[in-house]
């Protein structure tokens, strides 16, 4: 197969000027030329100029989508969640648990294990595991019944089955903080989670390793100005990575306006959190041993609590841009490139040479035009 080359593109990559460019990729899958001038090869795809072609997205937590959901434990589950994924910009994702028994949280490993061998649509390095090591006060959507204390063992046998790169835990659990501290020396991230840790709880679990936050905000102790709990911990600590689901429902405009203005661009990341009902339209869907309803693209529990997400990637990234007025070529970097710096992925999340042919085509709307993975054209829309 000869280079292909992407060209008449608007390059909207970190900390360069946006700019219409080709991009040429090599036969390995890998991007060996940016420039101004079509570069030769096979044009697979002419964007006229009106294309904007950023650094195919990472999403590091999606429990499902396409009426899919890694809880499924099927080869095809996963299968449809990579597929579905495509069709966001996504290149890259962590199929994420939910809480559950041992033997179930296994066999969503050996499902996704299972994808990993020829990983056909969006690529998977590795699993995100988002309890059973929270604290029942903050269960939210999650099932406090099989929720119990950090288990190091647990993690070493899962991570022998599927690499796992990122557990989620309330870390003020008895023993949380030497899990932070064995989780870390396995060179997996630990973030907090589903918490009603205090700041100094926080302070403890940060110095044992911990560097990230699942959905900022969302099922965590709130600012209060007696004790600013996770949700003040995450303003104050400014290396401390943040998730951030961004669909105006989990966090409102006006939060996500704070939360950028105030904490660095460079340890954001942007999520969707997303369900099985992602993809789908309104209506009931069954969700583990029980429903969830959709409704105005919101995802609830009988009772009302969030449950997860409908958002679709690209969409996540037109409400920051919108509501922050921030630049793409800044705003991109919570997309991809902090996502693959914390993840030691050192071969994606920019367009430059030496990285993936990873690309995601956008429209002026934020549409999916086309997604990208090593070269290959996987969705068109």
């Amino acid at each position: 197969m000869s280079n292909r080359t992407i060209t008449g593109v608007q390059l909207v990559t970190p900390d360069e000027e946006i700019r219409s460019v080709s991009i040429a990729i090599d036969d390995a899958g890998n991007i060996f030329g940016v420039s101004d001038e079509h570069p030769g090869g096979d044009t697979i795809v002419d964007g006229g100029n009106r294309l904007y072609a950023l650094p195919g997205f990472i999403d590091i937590h999606t429990h499902g989508a396409n009426g899919k959901d890694l809880a499924n434990v099927t080869d095809d589950a996963v299968h449809t969640i990579a597929e579905a994924k495509l069709k966001e910009g996504v290149t890259t994702f962590l199929p994420t648990t939910w809480t559950s028994s041992a033997e179930l949280l296994e066999q969503m490993a050996r499902a996704a294990a299972a994808y990993r061998k020829d990983q056909p649509f969006a690529r998977t390095p590795a699993l995100h595991i988002e309890g059973p090591y929270l604290n029942t006060d903050q269960a939210g959507a999650q099932n406090p019944d099989l929720m119990r204390l950090p288990d190091i063992a647990e993690i070493e046998k899962i991570h022998q089955i599927c690499p796992v790169a990122i557990v989620s835990l309330a870390v003020e659990l008895e023993g949380g903080t030497e899990f932070v501290s064995a989780m870390s020396k396995m060179g997996i991230i630990t973030s907090a989670a589903h918490s009603a840790a205090t700041m100094e709880d926080f302070r403890k679990a940060r110095r044992a390793g911990l560097s990230h936050m699942t959905h900022f905000c969302n099922q965590m102790s709130k600012l209060h100005h007696r004790d600013i709990g996770l949700v003040g911990a995450g303003l104050l600590d400014t290396d401390v990575k943040l998730e951030m689901i961004c669909d105006k429902i989990h966090l409102c405009a006006d939060m996500i306006e704070l939360v950028f203005k105030l904490h660095p661009l460079d340890k954001i990341m942007l999520i969707t959190d997303s369900i099985g009902a992602s993809h789908l339209a309104d209506g009931e869907y069954p969700q583990g041993d029980g429903i969830i309803i959709v409704k105005d693209g919101a995802a609830r529990l009988p009772k009302g609590n969030l449950a997860g997400s409908t958002l679709q990637y690209q969409l996540g990234l037109k409400n920051v841009a919108e509501i922050t007025g921030l630049p793409l070529n800044q705003v991109v970097s919570a997309t991809s490139a902090n996502q693959a710096q914390s993840l030691g992925l050192h071969d994606r999340g920019r367009i430059e040479p030496g990285m993936l042919g990873d690309v995601v085509l956008l429209n002026e709307d934020f549409e999916v035009e086309m997604t990208i993975v090593g070269g290959e054209v996987k969705y068109r829309r």
